[in-house]
């Protein structure tokens, strides 16, 4: 999706269809509640689906602000209207189908990332959160593929990806910009999230240019630190070149620094990728007791 289609999501279609639901012409209590459930079913398609390290997290809490009264405006416009429009009039048909197609769609939509919410299989393993100083949120994170497309992968099923916020909500300096140092996460100091032992440490590939990820990607994961906690292996991947502080067979305790976040391996943007796995099997993760799924804020 274009960066001017999102923006068009994440903008304009939340004040037109405010505006339609605060000033709309309604016939009918019955066509007046297919406006508010179309409102209803894409304002909860914006929050849970939609990422928003992109354009601002505190948006994301602005439309809900903005919803909540207009919703209250609109059931209260619905109550002095006849319960179905006059008999006769069919004007508006095609485009009243049309509004209950879309509001199915994007309930279905929502609903499935609310799935994602609660882990779907496996008892999940808890965490300290890896990153310190700083207000982080999860990109990629979820038991759902709408919220998470790591969730294809049966090893990466509850992989997380995270990202650091400016002052702004943003992850970075500018919408997709084009130096590494611009991403509020690039070079973040990354601890050890539990005691364990290094069972694999790579650092041998140079960051790559955000949004040039490689077709060729000798290895995904960069460079990245593999831990065994708990019978559980943890990875922690893209690391940035000439960081890795710890060694395979070397003992860490949570808390211990391992590197800095970098942009090496597959990936688009400077992020800490996070996943565990136990034989080949992704297990769920949690920090301080909180499953993350997509849009969680975490403030260290």
């Amino acid at each position: 999706m274009s960066i001017w289609l999102y923006a068009a999501v994440y903008y304009i279609l939340p004040i037109a269809l405010l505006i339609r639901l605060w000033k709309g012409d309604l016939k009918s209590r019955l066509l007046g509640a297919l406006e508010v459930g179309l409102t209803t079913s894409f304002f909860g398609y914006l929050f849970v689906v939609i990422p928003w390290h992109v354009y601002s997290h505190y948006i994301r809490f602005l439309w809900v602000l903005l919803f909540l009264p207009v919703l209250f405006i609109a059931i209260k416009r619905l109550k002095p209207l006849p319960l179905k429009r006059p008999s006769g009039e069919r004007s508006g048909m095609f485009s009243n189908l049309l509004s209950l197609a879309v509001m199915i769609f994007f309930t279905f939509m929502a609903v499935s990332g609310l799935v994602g919410y609660s882990p779907s299989t496996g008892k999940a393993i808890g965490l300290e959160f890896p990153l310190k100083d700083g207000v982080y949120a999860t990109g990629q994170g979820g038991a759902t593929t709408i919220i998470n497309y790591h969730n294809e992968h049966e090893p990466q099923q509850y992989a997380i990806d995270i990202l650091e916020l400016n002052g702004a909500g943003l992850r970075a300096n500018g919408l997709t910009p084009s130096e590494l140092k611009a991403y509020e996460i690039y070079n973040a100091s990354l601890y050890s999230p539990c005691n364990g032992e290094v069972i694999g440490a790579v650092d041998q590939y140079e960051d790559i240019p955000p949004l040039e990820s490689p077709e060729n990607v000798e290895e995904a994961k960069g460079n990245h630190v593999t831990l065994r906690c708990q019978s559980t292996d943890i990875i922690l991947a893209h690391m940035k070149p000439g960081s890795v502080q710890v060694t395979k067979g070397q003992t860490v305790k949570a808390g211990d620094l391992l590197g800095l976040v970098g942009n090496t391996g597959n990936t688009t943007e400077p992020h800490l990728h996070i996943h565990a796995e136990r034989d080949g099997v992704g297990v769920p993760i949690t920090f301080d007791g909180h499953f993350l799924k997509r849009n969680s804020l975490v403030f260290q």
